[in-house]
């Protein structure tokens, strides 16, 4: 392994826009990782998956430079993945990126594996990793640069352009202005068809959202801003060409980690939503709404049995527990009621885990599969990447993915979204107004623009 310090008062956030802004070619990608931030660069080989009638990977290759394109299908590439990374070395580092892969996978590539007639979001990448095998982290006084196997000419030049990239300016951010693509009548219209499936026994629960559009120049300049207002735990960032995704996401959706010799799994579901007020007694008030909410803890409770289910596939017997149901935990503009589930795996890869629980149920509703058809018939558009999710996964099984809420996206358009579960028990008006809650922060700091 080789390494070297760089001295400076960058945040990582920053760093990461830095390399975004000058040097696109690298597809940096900026993982929070619960605030034990990692930023990869100049991957050794990177998968790309499109989507147009058929899935094609375009498998990029730093060593010539060059990609190819083959046919492939969402549990072939899971293979493909899993065989890839069987025999490379892997760093013991607890909950910390090592040495793996590092990117996304959207919603729809995982939704359409439920429902082929599910809808996919043309003219962006439905998902990508990368091995990354040259990353930085954030380290006393700046920050180390990693490179693992990785030729020392091939290092000394990323470190020398990184050295010339840290005296360089972050370009101040475009001002944003948000459009709604429904009003208050689209999503009146979806909320009363989605109860009466509910009422019809189809569904228990639909995670029914919308969209908010706008034209932006790039994602990168705003990264900074958002973090620091944000502060969220499974925030990221990726760069890719002609695509931009940057999610400040709270919600874990798999961690992976190793233990006497097993994999195991934590899994935090979130649903149930109030706003954080600037008055402490109205925002205690608020809380303990939350906390005591029937709905909300119905909402929950129907979630956690979704990912207990979708868990009892690929864990060892009378593993899977849930150690904590219904906790409050307080994020930047929201609370949030967040339940904890573990488990042990049995045999199963942890990638074959993570491409067989995708979508995650807090982000579809029950049962997940009609709960998708659903989302596709009301919702105005396929959703891409939102939903889907980001992290890393080590060659050892270890990693940690986020749920991509609060997330957005840049092809064409930048897009952004933001929606909550509905119930039979739930208010038309709250709903709308949980949206506007979840979004509403977001939305100031883009239209806001000022790092």
């Amino acid at each position: 392994m080789l390494t070297h310090h760089f001295t400076t008062t960058h945040s990582p956030s920053t760093l990461t826009a830095l390399i975004a802004t000058h040097r696109p070619d690298w597809q940096v990608c900026f993982l929070n990782n619960n605030h034990r931030p990692v930023i990869g660069i100049c991957p050794k080989t990177a998968w790309h998956i499109e989507f147009d009638s058929t899935f094609t990977a375009h498998r990029y290759d730093r060593h010539t430079g060059q990609s190819f394109a083959y046919a492939t299908t969402y549990s072939d590439w899971q293979k493909e993945l899993i065989a890839y990374g069987k025999n490379l070395d892997c760093p013991s580092q607890k909950d910390e990126y090592t040495h793996g892969l590092m990117g996304f996978i959207g919603y729809d590539i995982s939704a359409h594996e439920l429902n082929p007639t599910i809808g996919i979001k043309k003219n962006q990448p439905c998902a990508y990793l990368g091995h990354y095998d040259v990353y930085l982290k954030k380290s006393d006084a700046g920050f180390e640069l990693f490179g693992i196997d990785v030729g020392e000419l091939f290092f000394n030049e990323i470190k020398n352009d990184l050295a010339d990239l840290l005296k360089e300016t972050l370009t101040q951010p475009q001002l944003a202005q948000f459009n709604p693509t429904w009003q208050k009548q689209d999503y009146t219209q979806a909320f009363n068809q989605t109860q009466e499936y509910i009422k019809a026994g189809d569904t228990y629960q639909i995670n029914l959202t919308q969209k908010w559009q706008a034209d932006l120049a790039n994602l990168s300049s705003h990264l900074p801003n958002l973090q620091h207002h944000m502060n969220a735990p499974f925030a990221g960032y990726l760069q890719l060409t002609n695509f931009e995704l940057l999610s400040v996401s709270p919600e874990l959706f798999f961690e992976f980690y190793g233990e006497n010799g097993d994999i195991h799994l934590v899994t935090k579901p979130i649903k149930g939503t109030r706003p954080r007020h600037a008055n402490p007694t109205i925002d205690d008030d608020l809380k303990n709404e939350l906390k005591n909410s029937e709905k909300d803890i119905s909402e929950n409770l129907m979630i956690v049995d979704l990912l207990r289910n979708d868990l009892g596939k690929y864990a060892k017997v009378s593993t899977v527990k849930t150690p904590k149901r219904f906790a409050i935990e307080s994020f930047k503009n929201v609370h949030h009621m967040v339940s904890t589930i573990t488990a042990q795996l049995n045999n199963n890869h942890s990638l074959t885990v993570l491409f067989g629980s995708l979508p995650a149920g807090s982000i579809t509703g029950t049962p997940k599969k009609r709960a998708c058809e659903i989302i596709h018939e009301l919702e105005i558009a396929p959703r891409g990447a939102y939903c889907g999710t980001m992290g890393y996964m080590n060659f050892d099984g270890t990693g940690i993915w986020n749920v991509l809420i609060r997330t957005a996206q840049k092809s064409d358009k930048t897009e952004l979204w933001a929606g909550g579960g509905v119930t039979i028990k739930s208010n038309l008006d709250s709903e709308y107004q949980e949206c506007t809650d979840k979004v509403g922060a977001i939305l100031a700091v883009f239209e806001s623009a000022s790092i």
